[in-house]
């Protein structure tokens, strides 16, 4: 008996961030239920609903992406940007050719060769992935912005093509499950995926077994990059345009939506894709459900921003008390 008990404590601490952001998504769906319609109108209503899938496509697309990147230990915060790039480049060449495809077609080609930098310059110049993305934020601010100021608008719309099955309630859901299982099934049952989790664990324990750092950085963020662009299409689709602060703080939310779902800052073994499906949905009924109840958007900010630390203290805590790098 005093073994069992022992064996479910072990289970417990194991699963404390997955049960947390569990227990946190199905608070957030209770309490919302019971007082939006107080309110008003129900969260759950057809118009209500529209709105919260649209808030979840393309940061879901986008988290289910970074959860290569993230199980790293390492991060991208160029995100936004090159959101911003990919949807403005689609737009742009849609409008000049009549067709998406060119538009997504240097998209990939772009978050390839960007993925491809990111994954491989930490690595090999020995400093963290981080600065790496930092840069090209810098350097697609700077894009954006010279391209804007050549089209003489902050804002370019999409005139030339229908792009309304992209607010589609039924292929949002069905991209996002086609996202999930392919990103799923890499992560889950792939040397891709352990590697991936074997280096955010142990970088040095899987260098020595024969994990190739730079490979496996690289495909990581090749994968993500991959997400972002796919993302972007959706984000063309819910406002048939792009302007120079499209995808403005996406990385942000990103990591926000990771972290509540249980993504361990460090990544390693305790990396799950599933953290990006409940992130994203925890933090969308909170940006869609509490406007609802009264709060301001300032406020709504706050009050995000002070469960994210809660999560973060909680969840992501090590045996010595200090949070991970």
């Amino acid at each position: 008996m005093e073994k069992q008990a022992v064996g479910f404590r072990a289970w417990i601490k194991r699963h404390a961030a997955q049960a947390a952001a569990y227990s946190g998504l199905l608070v957030c769906i209770i309490f919302f239920t019971i007082l939006t319609p107080i309110f008003g109108e129900s969260i759950w209503s057809p118009d209500r609903l529209e709105t919260l899938m649209r808030n979840v496509i393309v940061l879901a697309l986008m988290s289910v992406g970074a959860v290569f990147v993230y199980s790293l230990g390492s991060m991208d915060i160029s995100i936004g940007k090159q959101v911003g790039l990919y949807a403005t480049l689609t737009v742009v060449l849609g409008n000049a050719t009549g067709s998406l495809l060119w538009g997504i077609l240097l998209s990939f080609a772009i978050a390839m060769v960007i993925g491809a930098i990111n994954g491989a310059t930490g690595e090999l110049l020995h400093i963290h992935p981080v600065i790496s993305s930092l840069t090209f934020m810098m350097i697609l601010s700077g894009v954006s912005s010279i391209t804007y100021n050549s089209l003489g608008s902050r804002n370019v719309a999409l005139t030339a093509l229908d792009v309304s099955i992209f607010r589609e309630t039924w292929f949002m859901v069905a991209v996002l499950v086609l996202e999930v299982l392919v990103i799923g099934y890499l992560f889950n049952f792939t040397r891709l995926g352990k590697n991936a989790r074997a280096i955010g664990a142990n970088p040095v324990a899987a260098q020595q077994s024969g994990v190739s750092l730079v490979r496996y950085k690289i495909f990581a963020y090749l994968v993500m990059g991959t997400c972002i662009v796919i993302a972007s299409l959706f984000q063309i689709g819910y406002t048939s345009s792009a302007s120079d602060s499209t995808g403005t703080g996406f990385e942000m939310n990103v990591m926000v939506a990771l972290i509540l779902g249980g993504m361990p800052l460090s990544g390693g073994m305790r990396s799950r894709v599933s953290c990006a499906l409940v992130g994203s949905f925890t933090y969308a009924l909170l940006a869609v459900g509490l406007p609802m109840l009264g709060v301001e958007a300032n406020q709504v900010f706050v009050i995000k921003a002070v469960l994210f630390l809660i999560v973060v203290v909680l969840t992501c805590r090590k045996s010595t008390g200090m949070l991970p790098r």
